[in-house]
């Protein structure tokens, strides 16, 4: 009896086990199960979860493809039509100059930074002309700058020059422009300590007279690199009469000057008028000068320069067949038709973007030279 009630339970026991793992059997998990369980029984960093083909959100937006696939190009500028300034400087390839001003802020130097002048920033857009040498008060830059100009003269007389004879003059001057804007600017061009030393008057020193005005921009061309300026030059009466200067009642001198790229090279034309305020006591007379340069390394360029001055009347002052040029206003009386034509070779030096130094070399190719005999002229340019 015991035994069978022992083998009653026994059977049932297995029976229920069977069934048990059976009902487990019946229910097959995936292998999405099977990770999840594992994951969950190691604590293991979590699957990447599955992205939905219509979810977009995580791809790179149009933009950003384009930044990815497109090849590397230069930033965008506010530059003048042809690309880049035509600043020796920032015409490297170099992102820096920003027009119209094209101030290159990466290559500043100590001129940049004289707090009083660098308010007045120059037209830094036609930074590859090369400033007028040989005739540095009337061959006029027809660009708008701020900057200041030492300019040494020493000048051979003749010694066939009626009254002075053989002789030589020195000019020691110190010139100034402002540029207001990147169309009108203020010009102090003619100043300065003389000095004299001929037979006929013997060794003198003085003053020179100063000469003050003003240039407008009338066209101004960036990408063709050209310019067209006007303007008006007030000679005073200021200077020593011992040195040919303080005579007369001023001189008016209404001008036009222009620029223009060729090439590689650079054409600056200036031409005037001076009319004084006491015609018999000056000449009245027209001139005109040229003046071309053509780079020979980065730094380096060559100048030619062409410069002449008709007598359209005479003075009374004088009674002589000669004139003074450029920087001496006789007043002679026997003058009216005279012409006299000179011509310049020399240099530029660019030392840096602000400072350079240029010299020439100057002499007549008129028969008539006055009291030019020959002439060399050395600048110093600081321009802001």
């Amino acid at each position: 009896m015991r035994f069978s009630l022992i083998m009653i339970v026994t059977i049932s026991c297995t029976l229920t086990s069977s069934a048990i793992y059976a009902e487990e059997a019946v229910q097959p998990q995936t292998l999405a199960d099977v990770l999840s369980q594992g994951v969950l029984e190691q604590d293991a960093a979590p699957a990447p979860p599955v992205l939905d083909d219509d979810d977009d959100s995580t791809l790179p937006s149009d933009s950003e493809t384009k930044l990815i696939h497109s090849p590397s190009s230069k930033p965008a500028l506010s530059q003048p039509a042809h690309g880049y300034c035509s600043s020796s400087v920032c015409n490297d390839q170099t992102s820096v100059c920003d027009c119209p001003i094209c101030n290159c802020s990466s290559c500043c130097t100590i001129c940049d930074r004289i707090p009083l002048l660098n308010k007045f920033p120059s037209d830094r857009c036609f930074d590859d002309f090369i400033m007028p040498v040989s005739n540095p008060v009337w061959a006029i830059d027809p660009r708008s700058l701020t900057y200041v100009r030492g300019v040494f003269i020493n000048q051979m007389i003749d010694a066939q020059t009626p009254v002075l004879g053989a002789g030589d003059l020195q000019v020691y001057a110190l010139q100034i422009g402002i540029a207001l804007n990147e169309r009108l600017s203020f010009l102090a061009i003619k100043d300065g300590y003389n000095t004299l030393q001929t037979r006929g008057v013997g060794n003198r020193t003085g003053w020179s007279d100063l000469g003050l005005g003003l240039k407008y921009v009338l066209i101004r061309d960036v990408e063709n690199q050209f310019l067209l300026s006007g303007g008006l030059i007030y000679e005073t009466t200021n200077g020593s009469t011992r040195v040919f200067q303080g005579n007369g009642d001023g001189v008016w001198t209404p001008y036009v000057s222009l620029g223009k790229q060729i090439g590689s090279g650079h054409v600056i034309a200036s031409a005037g008028y001076h009319i004084p305020g006491d015609t018999a006591e000056e000449s009245q007379s027209i001139y005109y000068s040229v003046h071309y340069d053509h780079p020979i390394t980065n730094k380096l360029s060559a100048i030619a320069e062409l410069n002449g001055i008709v007598y359209t009347k005479s003075g009374q002052a004088l009674p002589l067949s000669i004139e003074g040029g450029d920087w001496i206003n006789l007043g002679s009386s026997s003058v009216a038709g005279n012409n006299v034509v000179t011509t310049a070779f020399g240099a530029n030096y660019r030392v840096n973007r602000c400072l350079s130094l240029a010299g020439v070399w100057e002499f007549p190719l008129s028969n008539r030279k006055d009291l030019l005999d020959s002439r060399t002229t050395i600048t110093l340019t600081l321009t802001f």
